[in-house]
């Protein structure tokens, strides 16, 4: 059953949908597409996440005709693969293109640029095209550990890193392999030729085209929905405007404050009725909202939620606990609870003490990260990454001859005669000997061991520097000692998953501990943005943080902040109960 705001989001003539969080947006898209298809519409459903797309098909289980052909139903890169790029590449050069999502997909060897010397590279994902064509390192962009790297190295190696990017993405394109942003691209050349073959096809085919997370569209995106929009095909956008957090991707609120403006007002409607959280965290995240014109309100009667924001003063683990006791009042599960903070350092750090890894060049380190995260209770979103990173370790012992170089990961797992599985069990094998090291030569020892009995039978051989690779020094062994101590649970048996806030976008919570920790240095203060008023990424991330809580809110702030905070509360007219960490 629809509520009158998700109602009126089926008006035919509605182009814009902008919905606070919890407002049951999917409910309303789902149901506009089911709407059109039955008047005989050819529609297609557009996300930016796999995660997105399968709660739009379940939301379909009863009649899963409907998302099959000629309607569509997948992610916004899918769509324009499927209907534009893949069949220009086949009908001209009888290839199919290979897709990444990010060069980071990319084999190690490729993945990474490196000196001729050797040692620590750049992720070829952090290079951007620039004014004359060139491929070069966004130094801006780079993480800590890739920034040390960078600012060693002379002008001259740097302008070598900058070449050799250059020539790799050349010869990766050159070989029909995308990243999402040059497919993107060629989608939008493609679509803008004159009498575009695909573009007719397109409109012909498509009536509508309902766009999900629509605030998270840049210049490129929106540009590819201008030109389907100008083709007469009905471009519907589904957007919180509060929840752009990716301004690295020249995302930002500013872009769809500019689109929003110019759409008549009856082509536009709102949820505001929030089913998922509290009321006090309703009028919280109304506080942080600045680009949403609606107050966010939560839905009447509900039961079983706080009825305060708690605050706990303090930093670290002694923070965490006292949070962690707070959640453990109200009996919520340790499935249910999630502690998140801007970056992953900062959420860890509430739950278990650890060391920053020191950004050496030891392979070891790659795989010694991963085993660390996949041990400390990370969230399933990062316990992917991390297995990703070992699996990428292991893939990398072998020796890859120079011309048979895969481009993907299936490809090289073919070569090997592997399925992903065999690479999970391994990982598995490591992660439960590493139980048992006492000391760097037992964890060398073992994973030496585990890995070549791994190896045995491949078509490959492992590299004939393995044993070497596997050697762990004594600033990798002390970073693991440091991040395998105790943990905090909120039962005996229930491990506190934790990640930053971007990973859990799109999700929610019973409860939600969240960090507000101090800023990096020459960087504003999430609390001074909200305090002037000031939209920034910063504050639409802590927003986005907040929202995902439904019955309870535990916010953790360091003692110089602890005025600030309960200020801006008090003034929002958020009802809070503060708690000092001991």
């Amino acid at each position: 059953m629809l509520s009158d705001e998700q109602r009126a989001a089926l008006a035919p003539q509605i182009r814009l949908i902008e919905a606070g969080p919890g407002a049951g947006k999917t409910r309303a898209v789902v149901a506009r597409f089911r709407e059109r298809v039955a008047e005989g519409q050819c529609v297609a459903l557009l996300s930016f996440t796999n995660a997105a797309v399968d709660v739009a098909r379940s939301r379909c289980r009863d009649n899963p005709a409907v998302v099959d052909p000629p309607n569509f139903v997948g992610t916004f890169d899918q769509f324009f693969h499927r209907y534009v790029l893949t069949p220009d590449t086949r009908r001209r050069l009888s290839i199919t293109p290979k897709y990444l999502s990010s060069w980071d997909d990319l084999p190690e060897n490729l993945a990474l640029v490196r000196p001729p010397s050797g040692g620590a590279g750049i992720p070829l994902s952090q290079f951007i095209r620039d004014d004359n064509g060139r491929w070069v390192v966004a130094e801006n962009r780079l993480g800590w550990r890739s920034r040390t790297t960078w600012n060693k190295w002379s002008r001259s190696i740097r302008a070598g890193i900058n070449q050799a990017g250059t020539q790799r993405i050349t010869s990766l394109y050159d070989r029909h392999v995308f990243d999402t942003n040059e497919s993107r691209a060629r989608a939008l050349t493609l679509l803008t030729q004159h009498n575009s073959l695909w573009l007719s096809r397109l409109s012909y085919r498509f009536s509508e085209i309902i766009v999900d997370e629509f605030q998270d569209c840049d210049k490129l995106e929106h540009a590819l929905l201008d030109v389907l929009r100008a083709a007469g095909i009905h471009v519907v956008t589904v957007a919180d405007p509060d929840q752009a957090i990716y301004e690295f991707r020249q995302s930002t609120s500013g872009l769809y404050e500019e689109y929003r403006a110019s759409i008549r007002d009856d082509e536009i409607t709102r949820l505001t009725v929030c089913y998922r959280s509290s009321p006090q965290i309703c009028a919280l995240a109304t506080a942080l909202r600045i680009v949403g014109q609606q107050p966010i309100t939560a839905q009447p009667d509900r039961d079983g939620d706080s009825d305060v924001v708690y605050v706990v003063v303090g930093t670290g683990q002694r923070a965490g606990s006292t949070a962690l006791e707070i959640v453990r009042r109200y009996g919520i599960p340790a499935r249910q609870v999630r502690v998140i903070a801007h970056g992953r350092s900062a959420a860890r750090a509430l739950i278990r003490a650890g060391n920053q890894p020191p950004g050496g060049t030891s392979q070891m380190e790659r795989l010694l990260v991963a085993i660390a995260e996949l041990r400390s209770g990370v969230d399933p979103r990062g316990r992917l990454r991390a297995l990703a990173r070992a699996e990428s370790y292991v893939i990398d012992q072998f020796s890859w001859p120079d011309d048979q170089t895969p481009d993907t990961r299936s490809e090289q797992l073919d070569m090997l005669g592997l399925r992903p599985e065999h690479l999970r069990v391994l990982i598995s094998t490591i992660r439960d000997a590493s139980q048992d090291w006492t000391d760097k030569s037992k964890c060398a020892e073992d994973v030496r061991k585990l890995v070549r009995h791994f190896a045995e039978g491949l078509p490959l051989s492992l590299h004939p520097q393995f044993k070497r690779r596997t050697v762990v020094n004594d600033k990798l062994w002390n970073f693991w000692t440091s991040r395998i101590g105790g943990m905090i649970t909120v039962t005996d048996a229930d491990t506190v998953r934790w990640t930053h806030i971007h990973g859990v976008k799109g999700d929610e919570f019973d409860a939600v501990v969240l960090a507000i920790s101090d800023p990096i240095r020459g960087q504003p203060h999430v609390l001074d943005d909200w305090h002037n008023d000031r939209n920034s990424e910063l504050r639409r991330v802590l927003y986005v943080g907040a929202s995902r809580a439904r019955k309870m809110l535990v916010l953790v702030i360091p003692p110089n902040r602890r005025d600030q905070l309960t200020h801006l509360l008090s003034t929002s007219g958020v009802k809070h109960e503060v708690t000092v960490a001991m």
